[in-house]
């Protein structure tokens, strides 16, 4: 378990880290455009009078004489907009005439406002190198009008997802300012203060406005508007008055470059293919004021607490159900988080999605490889537990299924072979120590090869001696005749050992064997330090019985195992005898052959 534990957290750490150091934003970045961002519906009351190619071209080159702009300022004026936005700085003087005109119309107007811009000195080593720089209109165009930052803030891959209402702190020849209200900020208040609304409409504005007064805060821009949705209108036809000045009454009048070739265009999550001119985003922007619906990144904590518990639930589906339930529940779980993220957008915050995601497919791919691992050593276990006692095609079916077998021990029918070398002492008696262990090890090479070829379990050597089972630990079909016929398979091989025993020392040994069956205890039998699995119980006994009674090359069987294999065998009835520990006589016989070695298929 505390392995298990480990890996979550390491894990959850890794992906906490690169969340932390951005590493897989682009990711996260992609994947909240596509799911976040699509196309909506307009607000109406937003307008673009757009400086387009066509306008360009009607009135001559650009940037068209200052007096335009005036003019057109006048133009809008008389339909009564509630604000005019202008997307242009104009921070050097031109002509007196020209700057004269526009001053007087914004002024006139009362209702306008213009762009300015913060420069940023980049920080090199952590310092600042130099003030930054306030870009702003000559001063006389600002004694009738307010003004509101237009700065972007683009992420990593350029693409603008976010703006800050209030500029964060910037320094300018020594002197500290401590927040700028952008652009369509003061659009949207000029338009709450200027606008024909209800008393109602105008306090949920008011509400907005003091919401979103937090200085140096970044919100997601919800973007309403794909690029050239918002209605917009050529400069040149306002200018020429083809359009009625009524057509702007109470609307927020928007005034900027909508051409290519004046270099205000930048790439959104809304159609990354085509770039969004600078007055379309104060268009969104504004429309999100109108909705109040920019978005708040959640808390670090929360997105913190998402991975972690993500992780663990990840890890211990996986470990818990099959790699393919286990992976549609998971699908299920990111699909219930991405609607969680959703509904969650909707009341303004933004989770994180990729990271948790992530999370889940490292931690799932992980639980494999830690399950696959922890498979592999559980088969090494049963390689070592059970490769010493079974033959090995039993072993590989105990590692298929080794869900059949009950370590702990269990009540089974099984067949019992014992088996002894009758005669070793006397053999032993004339042989050096190194020839006793090769004569010895030869006939339990024999002994094991006739248990493993008839699918027995070879339980234990006992000095000369050998114990084995069949039905156990897994259930083999007919173990009885197996068992039977495992015994005639040891009588049969021991002829060739038996020759050359005689050739070389002059002397030989014989096999005593005994076969019963019956019910018995089967399992892991033991200490905790120590334990084997054998089997325990009066079957066993009583096979043990019969090898102690068996002449040299004898093989005794009892009456259960007769009734099971006489179909099969030729046997010569005994009578009964007396064994060991038990009251009453017990019926034996004697096996000449295998009638039949067509033993069934298990």
């Amino acid at each position: 378990m505390k392995k298990k534990w480990i890996i979550i957290l390491i894990v959850a750490a890794f992906v906490m880290i690169s969340d932390a150091k951005g590493l897989f934003d682009n990711y996260e970045n992609q994947l909240y455009d596509s799911y976040f961002q699509g196309e909506n519906e307009t607000d109406d009351r937003i307008v673009i009078v757009a400086i387009d190619d066509t306008s360009i071209n009607m009135l001559g080159q650009w940037p068209f004489d200052r007096s335009y702009h005036g003019e057109l300022i006048d133009i809008i004026s008389q339909g009564n907009p509630a604000a005019i936005g202008i997307d242009l700085l104009f921070d050097s003087y031109s002509n007196a005439a020209s700057d004269e005109i526009l001053t007087t119309s914004i002024e006139a107007a009362g209702n306008v406002v213009m762009a300015e811009q913060v420069k940023y000195t980049p920080k090199i080593n952590g310092y600042k190198q130099g003030s930054d720089t306030l870009v702003r209109q000559f001063p006389e165009l600002l004694t009738g009008a307010v003004e509101g930052h237009i700065n972007t803030y683009p992420d990593g891959d350029r693409v603008i997802r976010k703006t800050t209402l209030f500029a964060p702190q910037f320094v300018i020849d020594d002197a500290s300012y401590n927040y700028l209200p952008s652009f369509a900020y003061q659009l949207f208040k000029t338009y709450t203060e200027n606008a024909d609304i209800s008393d109602a409409e105008r306090s949920t504005f008011e509400d907005s406005l003091t919401k979103y007064a937090e200085e140096g805060k970044s919100y997601f821009i919800d973007y309403k508007g794909m690029p050239r949705q918002y209605d917009n209108i050529p400069y040149a036809l306002v200018y020429n008055e083809m359009i009625p000045p009524s057509y702007f009454e109470d609307k927020i009048v928007l005034i900027g470059p909508y051409a290519n070739g004046l270099l205000d265009e930048y790439i959104t999550p809304v159609v990354q293919e085509q770039p969004m001119f600078g007055v379309e985003i104060h268009a969104n922007i504004l429309q999100n004021l109108f909705d109040d619906s920019l978005k708040t990144q959640a808390p670090e904590v929360f997105n913190l607490v998402t991975i972690l518990v993500l992780a663990i639930l990840t890890f211990f589906i996986s470990e818990r159900f099959s790699p393919l339930k286990g992976l549609s529940i998971l699908i299920l779980i990111a699909v219930g988080y991405l609607f969680i993220g959703k509904k969650v957008y909707e009341q303004g915050y933004v989770l994180e999605l990729f990271y948790p995601l992530l999370t889940m497919g490292i931690l799932y791919v992980t639980a494999l490889a830690y399950h696959y691992l922890e498979q592999l050593n559980e088969k090494r276990r049963i390689r070592s537990l059970f490769g010493r006692y079974v033959a090995p095609q039993v072993v590989n079916k105990i590692l298929e299924d080794s869900d059949s077998i009950n370590l702990g021990g269990e009540r089974r029918f099984i067949s019992v072979l014992f088996v002894d070398i009758r005669g070793f002492t006397p053999l032993s008696e004339r042989c050096e120590p190194e020839e006793i262990v090769e004569i010895l090890n030869s006939y339990l090479d024999l002994c094991e090869q006739s248990i493993f070829t008839n699918k027995g379990t070879l339980d234990k050597f006992i000095g000369d001696a050998t114990m084995a089972i069949y039905n156990a630990p897994l259930e083999l079909e007919d173990h009885a005749f197996y068992a039977v016929k495992t015994a005639w398979d040891m009588k049969q091989g021991a002829a060739l050992l038996k020759e050359g025993l005689l050739e070389r020392f002059g002397k030989t040994v014989d096999f005593g064997i005994g076969v019963n069956t019956g019910y018995a205890v089967v399992g892991n039998i033991g200490s905790k330090r120590r334990m084997d699995y054998t089997a325990i119980g009066d079957t066993v006994n009583t096979s043990a019985r019969l090898e102690s009674n068996a002449k040299p090359g004898q093989i005794l069987i009892s009456q259960t195992t007769y009734d099971l294999v006489k179909e099969r065998v030729d046997v010569k009835p005994l009578g009964e005898i007396k064994v060991k520990g038990k009251e009453t006589m017990i019926p034996i016989y004697e096996v000449e052959g295998i009638r039949s070695d067509d033993t069934k298929s298990n």
